[in-house]
């Protein structure tokens, strides 16, 4: 059979542009559906939160404000020197006031010497009221405290308020 002229007159397409036509190629996967505005924004909103938590350590975990809010219920109760301990070795001394004001009450002179310390640092920026709260319990520690080092470093504190 002879050729016939047709065939050699046309450009054919090579196997690319047939892919090509066909809405992409099968050797590579398509691109997924662009992402509404919205939802990409909140995307970004929990990667950036669960990148916060991890550089914060254990305590942007839940189970740190679980142990917090144990520690404050327990407060005044038999089981709080345990529940102390307990946030202590796991988690340190908080940053938050209240539970620094709570472990004040810790039978630990060294746990309460660094507590004590602790809210020394972060007095200026409290509140006038929370300040004169912290002189007063001060000054109860300096005269009642059964700690010699709690009872100094109250007294220490006491003197740079003056």
């Amino acid at each position: 059979m002879p050729p016939r002229r047709d065939d050699e007159e046309r450009e054919r397409p090579s196997w690319r542009e047939i892919d090509q036509r066909r809405d992409g190629s099968r050797h590579r996967a398509k691109a997924p559906p662009p992402v509404p505005k919205a939802q990409a924004e909140s995307i970004r909103q929990q990667a950036l939160a669960q990148a916060e938590a991890l550089f914060k350590g254990k305590r942007a975990r839940p189970e740190y404000q679980t142990d917090l809010k144990k520690l404050e219920a327990g407060h005044g109760s038999k089981k709080f020197p345990g529940l102390a301990k307990k946030f202590l070795e796991e988690y340190g001394l908080p940053e938050e006031w209240g539970a620094l004001t709570r472990l004040l009450d810790y039978d630990d002179p060294a746990a309460g010497v660094q507590v004590l310390q602790a809210m020394a640092g972060q007095v200026e920026r409290r509140s006038r009221v929370e300040k004169q709260g912290f002189k007063g319990r001060l000054q109860v520690l300096a005269l009642t405290s059964p700690h010699l080092e709690i009872r100094r470093e109250a007294e220490e504190i006491l003197a740079k308020f003056e």
